[in-house]
């Protein structure tokens, strides 16, 4: 004796909510993926992009160079400058500066050579 036509179908399929519930799902995965793959490749493409000076804002710094001394050349280097002063003595100094902030890192001093 076979089951009722209503029982078998109970049984055989899903609630039609439950198929709706996760086809939803599935299309959150696959955006979700997508927005990360998109986010991945646009920081790569650009890392220093979303980044803004402190505060969110313009700023002005100065550095005080010894008297008499002049800029040489102002590189990039990685995510600083490198700024090459020579002062009036001759002595080469290379200030590395965080451009998104205007601070001062550091100095490198190059003393002439003493000869070998």
């Amino acid at each position: 004796m076979a089951p009722p036509a209503q029982a078998r179908s109970s049984q055989a399929y899903a609630p039609l909510w439950l198929k709706v519930l996760v086809v939803v799902m599935g299309l959150l995965i696959v955006a979700g993926f997508i927005v990360i793959a998109a986010e991945i490749a646009r920081r790569m493409s650009n890392p220093n992009a979303g980044r803004t000076p402190a505060g969110g804002s313009v700023y002005s710094e100065r550095i005080a160079l010894p008297p008499g001394s002049q800029v040489i050349s102002i590189n990039a280097v990685g995510d600083r400058l490198a700024v090459h002063v020579e002062d009036r003595n001759g002595l080469t100094t290379a200030y590395i500066v965080d451009p998104r902030t205007g601070a001062l890192v550091g100095t490198i001093a190059f003393p002439p050579s003493t000869g070998r």
